[in-house]
Formats: C-alpha cells, sequence, structure tokens
C-alpha cells in the first residue's frame, strides 16, 4: 500500500511539474518583449482590443483570427507569422485578448464575453466566413464564437484547447498560483483567474456545442501535460455532433504548446477548413 501511494504521488508531482514547465514557457515567451499589436478597436462597451494584420498567401481566403492562451498575447504567434505566406488566407489578425497585450487591462473571465469582443474583427472574404483558431484558453474561446454567432463562424481550430469541461489535472495547481497570487506576474496572475473560472465556463457552454455547426479540427499532443489528450478529445467528439466535419489530429509525444512546436501542422489544418 505505501509503494502505491508513493507512485501515486511521483505521477501527481511529475504532472503537477509538467502543467507548471506548460505555463512558465508561455509565460516566459510573453514576458521578454512586449506584444507586437499595433492596430485597435474600439468596442461598444469603451474597451479596446488590440490586433496584428499579416497578408495570407491567398487573397481571396478567408480571414484567419489567433486566439491565444493564459497567460500569453498576440506573439506567441510569431512562429506561425514567419510563415504566414504559406497559409492559404487573405487576412490574418493575430489578437490580444481583453486583460493582455495592449488591449484593455482588466480581467474577462467569461467565455461569452471574449466571443463577444472578438466578434467585431469577423467579417467575410470572397464569400467565405473566418476561420477561428485558439490555443489552449483560446480554444473555448474560438468554440464560443461559433456557438454564439455560428453565422459569422467558418471554421474552428482548437490546438491543445482547454475545452474539456471536466479536465481537473491543472486545477490544484492553480490554486497553488492564486495562494501566492501577490508575489506573481501580473499576467499570470490575471491568467489564473481565467483558468479557475474556466472549468464552469465551459460546463455552462457544454450543452450548447450542438450549436456548433462549422468544420472543427482538433490538433492536440498526446504527451500534453495541460490539457490531456483522450479526454479532451473524447470530451469533443461526443460534444459537437453536428460540427461538420469534426477532424482530430493527434501529435506523438507532442506537448501543450504546438504553436511553437508543430507549426506544420497547424498551417495544415488551416488549409484544410472546407
Amino acid at each position: 500500500m505505501k509503494w502505491v501511494w508513493l507512485n501515486k504521488l511521483r505521477s501527481f508531482g511529475y504532472g503537477l511539474g509538467l502543467v507548471a514547465l506548460a505555463y512558465a514557457g508561455v509565460f516566459m515567451l510573453v514576458s521578454c518583449s512586449s506584444s507586437p499589436t499595433d492596430q485597435q478597436i474600439a468596442l461598444a462597451d469603451g474597451r479596446v482590443l488590440a490586433y496584428n494584420e499579416y497578408a495570407g498567401g491567398d487573397p481571396n481566403g478567408p480571414q484567419v483570427i489567433l486566439l491565444h492562451g493564459a497567460p500569453a498575447d498576440a506573439k506567441s504567434w510569431n512562429t506561425l507569422v514567419k510563415r504566414i505566406g504559406e497559409v492559404h488566407a487573405g487576412e490574418v489578425l493575430a489578437v490580444d485578448r481583453i486583460g493582455y497585450g495592449n488591449s484593455t487591462n482588466e480581467d474577462e473571465l467569461t467565455l461569452a464575453g471574449h466571443a463577444a469582443t472578438i466578434a467585431p474583427l469577423l467579417h467575410e472574404t470572397a464569400g467565405q466566413k473566418p476561420i477561428i483558431v485558439g490555443h489552449s484558453y483560446g480554444g473555448p474561446v474560438a468554440l464560443r464564437l461559433a456557438v454564439d454567432y455560428p453565422e459569422k463562424v467558418g471554421g474552428v481550430v482548437l490546438v491543445a484547447g482547454a475545452c474539456d469541461a471536466y479536465m481537473q489535472d491543472s486545477q490544484l495547481f492553480r490554486r497553488g498560483v492564486d495562494g501566492v497570487r501577490l508575489i506573481v506576474p501580473e499576467d499570470w496572475e490575471r491568467a489564473n483567474r481565467e483558468l479557475l473560472a474556466l472549468t464552469d465556463e465551459n460546463r455552462a457552454m457544454e450543452p450548447m456545442l450542438d450549436r456548433v455547426t462549422c468544420p472543427v479540427v482538433i490538433v492536440h499532443g498526446t504527451w500534453d501535460g495541460v490539457c490531456p489528450h483522450d479526454s479532451t478529445v473524447q470530451y469533443l467528439k461526443d460534444r459537437l455532433v453536428n460540427a461538420g466535419p469534426v477532424k482530430v489530429v493527434s501529435l506523438g509525444r507532442a506537448r501543450h504548446n504546438l504553436q511553437l512546436s508543430h507549426v506544420d501542422e497547424l498551417i495544415d489544418a488551416i488549409n484544410g477548413i472546407e
């Protein structure tokens, strides 16, 4: 019995370490320099949403919106942006979500609230609706856009999306960060508040996922220590019953920050949306 508990403790510690490293990796990425965004849109509620616009490789292709995770900002997509000409898109917008980068510096803890701030950016190109690409926390925001604005969304790419309403693996880590919030950086503290609220937000969205009718591509690493591959993929496949089609791209031995490590696969996923 003693060895069983020791093995469980060792496994828990290993998993917690993976979560910490994943969040720390993104935090280091976004904390070393300021967000590159240099364009803004004034929202109806007085807040400001910042973004960068890039020309994709196809002037007649759809608009693509890139939504970062937590903590992060638009520059978390820089590795993809360097190859933006390979994306079959007209314009590509990398957004600073509310609370990050050069957008209004305040909490937005609801998925519906985040989706509402992104919606004014969406527009059709040559009759094609936008494709929303969301990494980690950006994943459920992308789904919420497809739920709330189905007439405006032409496809969703979930990149290691934190979409499973029953995922509990990182809750202890998040509560630990909350317990030392006075000594962690502001972006990480804000991200932690988002993530602590995310379970309830995902559960509130769960019965709405049958409203998603656009194509969805799930890109997920089998070694993801933040959002476990098997449970996340199964959760989405079971609930996106009206999305068409739903495609799963499982990346062996890949971890959470796929926007940094697996750009080829992300480009293929975006270009594969029909």
